[in-house]
């Protein structure tokens, strides 16, 4: 009897940690990617940044792509969009008032700038960064060329980073 008896608390102990692994399994953690969201904010951004240049300007296709924060599956990813601009030929100064157009519609729109350690006496390298409502980290890198003939635009939109979908 005492055999059995034990033998069934082993069955009854097995059937429990049975029960209880498949109702776990059932409630295992899913990662939620915003990788198609910032996808869509991303562009709409660039847009944006790009309706504040001065008329006239050559707006070049942009790439927008999905980037990786490293080789493995489980590695973060964001979206950005890189997109170059070349203004006028002729017109003095253009790639520096285009900049100083963006800089000003970015600052106004909430936008914290900062001028970074690349900038030189050919270019301007400012790097923007805001927080959106979840939290997530948003960045804008601006590049332009500085002097008279200077004509030269581009900037990088980087998304906050998310789960891999």
């Amino acid at each position: 009897r005492q055999v059995s008896r034990a033998r069934a608390i082993t069955a009854g102990f097995a059937a429990l940690l049975a029960a209880s692994l498949i109702a776990l399994g059932g409630c295992a953690v899913t990662k939620t990617s915003n990788i198609e969201q910032y996808q869509t904010e991303a562009e709409a951004l660039a847009t944006s940044i790009v309706e504040l240049v001065p008329a006239g300007a050559e707006v070049l296709p942009w790439n927008s792509a999905v980037a990786t924060g490293g080789g493995t599956p489980d590695a973060d990813v964001w979206w950005q969009v890189a997109q170059a601009i070349n203004t006028p030929e002729g017109v003095e100064n253009g790639a520096e008032a285009a900049g100083e157009a963006i800089t000003q519609g970015l600052e106004a729109d909430g936008w914290e700038s900062k001028q970074l350690d690349r900038s030189d006496a050919q270019r301007a390298v400012i790097g923007f960064k805001r927080d959106d409502a979840e939290g997530g980290n948003w960045y804008v890198e601006l590049r332009y060329r500085l002097g008279e003939t200077g004509r030269g635009v581009d900037f990088l939109v980087v998304s906050p980073p998310t789960d891999a979908p």
